[in-house]
Parts: C-alpha cells; sequence; structure tokens
C-alpha cells in the first residue's frame, strides 16, 4: 500500500476534518513502531534507518498486503480517540490490535530473529564465544 492510496481510503472510510499533516504524523508514528518492533529484531534486508515520512512522499508501506490493514485501522483510532467517540475508538483500537498481532505473527514465521547479544549489543562490540 502507497500512502496516497492509504489516505485515500481513510478519507473515504472514515471521513474526517483532519489535515493531511496530522494523518502523516499518526502514520509515521506506527511505521516507526513496525520498523523498531518488527523489522529491526529480525534478519533480512531491510532499511538501516526509518526516515519519516513527508507530505510530498508516496512511498510503499513496510507492512506489505493483506497485513497493511494495520495503517487505515490504526488511523481510524486515531480519529475516533481526537473526535472523543469512546466506542468507536475501541472498536477501532482493538480491531488494529488484532491486525498488528496478525502481522507481527506472521513476520515472526517468515524472518529469523536477529540474535539477543547483537540486538541489545551485550558484547559492548566483542564477538561472542
Amino acid at each position: 500500500m502507497t500512502i496516497n492510496k492509504l489516505m485515500t481510503l481513510v478519507d473515504d472510510l472514515t471521513p474526517n476534518q483532519y489535515s493531511a499533516e496530522h494523518k502523516l504524523r499518526w502514520l509515521n508514528e506506527v511505521e516507526l513502531t513496525v520498523y523498531l518492533e518488527i523489522v529491526m529484531t529480525h534478519e533480512g534486508d531491510r532499511p538501516e534507518t526509518f526516515t519519516p515520512y513527508t507530505p510530498a512522499d508516496n512511498s510503499v508501506l513496510l507492512a506489505p498486503d493483506p497485513y497493511s490493514r494495520i495503517y487505515p485501522l490504526y488511523l481510524e483510532s486515531r480519529i475516533h480517540y481526537h473526535n472523543a467517540e469512546t466506542a468507536k475508538y475501541n472498536d477501532a483500537a482493538a480491531a488494529f490490535q488484532q491486525a498488528w498481532d496478525e502481522l507481527r505473527s506472521w513476520y515472526n514465521r517468515t524472518h529469523a530473529p536477529v540474535a539477543a547479544a547483537a540486538r541489545l549489543d551485550l558484547t559492548g562490540g566483542a564477538p561472542c564465544v
């Protein structure tokens, strides 16, 4: 899913008064979390750093289909939260959490984890023996 497709989808499914900049900030929040908590904890082809998206950016998001549904669900939950629509927020947050768990489980099944010592650098840079 691309950023433009996501923004169009969110505005179609959850009409709102929030600017593209607000929604982009929320997207950067969830994408940074995907990067730090899922991508960087596993081996494989991955970007070295996460660069927040800009308004002119139309990048492909990190989570592939069908797991990319985390993005509209996250933005929907933020919209309902800021509108003080508690019941809608709770529903959206629960749906997001389920989608997040499915993404994390799929990633764990398909990518080898980074060794804990390498991830935490407990060795101070010295090789493990």
